[in-house]
């Protein structure tokens, strides 16, 4: 519907987890292959006109890591052309929401109270201050009440 009037949706792909734009991501291959390779060619001919003297073989070598170190630059690059495309909403969510997610995950909630009785209270305490504890132990408080 968007394509109507006029607004292309742009093609995105999922590279390591993480979503991106296949135009970016071309560029900033052609980038990384650019800076990259004239690191190492400029580094191997640096050397071979420097320091004659150096074996081909450790020669090679430091031009491989001249090369990585291009790679690096590349990368600093893009990620400064090429900024995060994703939006995050961070609302707050009623408890109706919380148990929503886990009917759908298939959490059991019952299990999940009995398994925080064993745990230390170091754990309690980071669930508590993520604010996830009742959710799991609220269940076995309801449970007992019902007895």
């Amino acid at each position: 519907m968007s394509e109507e009037f006029g607004v292309r949706k742009k093609p995105f792909a999922d590279v390591w987890g993480d979503t991106v734009d296949l135009k970016h991501l071309a560029i900033a291959m052609i980038i990384g292959i650019l800076i990259s390779l004239s690191c190492y060619i400029l580094g191997l001919n640096y050397l071979q006109s420097h320091f004659p003297q150096l074996p081909a073989n450790l020669m090679t070598a430091y031009a491989l890591l001249i090369g990585i170190s291009g790679c690096l630059f590349s990368a600093i690059i893009s990620a400064n052309l090429f900024k995060p495309k994703r939006i995050l909403n961070e609302n707050d969510f009623s408890e109706a929401d919380r148990n929503a997610v886990l009917d759908e995950l298939n959490i059991d909630r019952e299990r999940e109270a009995e398994e925080l009785k064993t745990v230390g209270p170091k754990i309690v305490k980071e669930m508590k201050d993520l604010q996830i504890y009742d959710l799991f132990a609220k269940k076995s408080v309801d449970h007992k009440v019902g007895e």
